[in-house]
């Protein structure tokens, strides 16, 4: 799969489930479009971005460090 591949499909599920969402908006029951519900919603999400935060700062530090390691290697082979 290309990245556009990728980008394309991301963009087609996250469309589906805002249609989706603005579907059963009407449906449900009006405690569930409640303060509590949305700030309960709020929370979630927040963690979910921190976590993803978190997980992609560990994902670019191993990466500069597999970097930092391989350049080392090749710096001390070269004779100089």
């Amino acid at each position: 799969m290309t990245s556009l591949t990728v980008a394309l499909l991301a963009f087609l599920c996250l469309s589906a489930s805002i249609a989706l969402g603005f579907l059963l908006q009407n449906r449900l029951p009006n405690h569930h479009l409640g303060a509590d519900s949305k700030d309960t919603v709020k929370l979630a999400s927040g963690m979910i971005a921190t976590l993803t935060a978190m997980v992609l700062g560990l994902l670019v530090s191993s990466a500069k460090s597999s970097y930092d390691s391989l350049n080392t290697g090749a710096v001390e082979a070269v004779p100089g």
